[in-house]
């Protein structure tokens, strides 16, 4: 067996029988966390509702997801982010810790290659971030920076690109907010050549679907775009999961009162809960709000709806519009002003359904 295959299969050992994810947590004093519905326990997250989760995929090994935007992975990615290591030295101390000795890095300058995922890529049990290549044990030999942005291109466009669930747009979207995240991480090296170069992968990957045959220069003029729209890149805009999750939990009668309306339907009485939750977390100040971000208060709203909602709201003297921005999907912002109390709540829940 050779270098890389031997260091997969202690991975893989290791995650399946050794140190899964539940034990893993146990021994780092976290067994309280290891379950479905947990707080989440990962530096800089004030986690004040339960957003983090430990479960089982089809495949037998297990995974971690923070639904309020700190990340998703395995083991290896979990101590990653919990201790600020590299992969490779989150690799290392998972064997360590999992009582594997210390390997040398192979000969070979290749690295293994990515397991394959048994489900499609967007199934919970099969996340796609399970999905990243396994670098040597070993401080010796180092991915270099221009390998290390070359798999993060790749892995962003892998991430983004069209299947049966994902579309163009959204596809696109999501791939300008990861090359976003990139961006910051290396600087000055990710020049208009290399958003270009994980667009190309992106469409590579993509125009096998039917729904995604869109002519190359379509989708790139439409992704360039984008780039330029994009206010927070992947793992940022925590204040806006935040409040969104906080406001999923309120019942009818924890929504604000409309003064103006007081049989006002729930639909609307919950988009005001948003804008009071994004008021509260911003200190009272002005904050941004998008009218696709605000459909996502309610399962199923259309965005459209949720543009006119905000101006019902603007107009029954709920919030002060500061700033108007664009009514499409991928749109500048509005800037918005919370003008009620914080503590208005209805005193019944007979709502008027939408």
């Amino acid at each position: 067996m050779n270098g890389n295959g031997d260091l997969r299969q202690k991975i893989d050992d290791a995650r399946r029988r050794r140190l899964p994810m539940p034990e893993l947590m146990a021994k780092l004093g976290l067994a309280e966390h290891a379950k479905k519905s947990a707080r989440c326990p990962l530096p800089g997250h004030d986690d004040r509702h339960p957003s983090f989760s430990v479960f089982k995929g089809k495949d037998g090994f297990w995974f971690w997801k923070c639904h309020a935007g700190c990340g998703e992975g395995d083991e290896i990615l979990f101590l990653s982010k919990l201790k600020g290591l590299s992969l490779t030295d989150a690799i290392s101390l998972y064997l360590d810790m999992a009582d594997f000795p210390s390997s040398r890095p192979p000969k070979s300058h290749e690295y293994p290659e990515p397991r394959e995922c048994p489900a499609s890529r967007k199934s919970p049990e099969c996340p796609e971030f399970h999905e990243y290549p396994v670098f040597p044990v070993s401080p010796v030999c180092p991915m270099s920076n221009g390998q290390e942005l070359e798999q993060a291109l790749k892995a962003s466009a892998a991430r983004n690109a069209c299947d049966e669930r994902r579309s163009v747009k959204d596809g696109l979207w999501g791939l300008a907010r990861d090359l976003k995240a990139v961006q910051k991480k290396f600087g000055p090296k990710v020049t208009n050549r290399e958003m270009v170069l994980a667009f190309d992968e992106w469409h590579r990957l993509s125009e096998k679907f039917p729904d995604a045959q869109v002519p190359r220069e379509d989708c790139l003029a439409a992704f360039l775009a984008k780039i330029g729209k994009v206010r927070f890149a992947t793992g940022e805009g925590n204040t806006l999961n935040k409040a969104l999750e906080a406001v999923s939990k309120l019942s009818p009668s924890e929504l604000p009162v409309i003064p103006s309306v007081p049989d006002a339907p729930e639909t609307l009485r919950r988009i005001a809960a948003l804008h009071r939750e994004l008021s509260r977390l911003c200190g009272g100040k002005t904050y941004f709000l998008t009218c696709r971000d605000a459909a996502k208060a309610v399962a199923g709203l259309r965005y459209q709806t949720a543009y006119n909602i905000n101006l019902a709201l603007a107009q029954f003297g709920v919030v002060e519009i500061v700033r108007a921005g664009d009514p499409r999907p991928g749109g500048k912002a509005s800037t918005y002003w919370y003008l009620l109390s914080e503590t208005e709540s209805a005193e019944d829940d007979d709502e008027i359904p939408f």
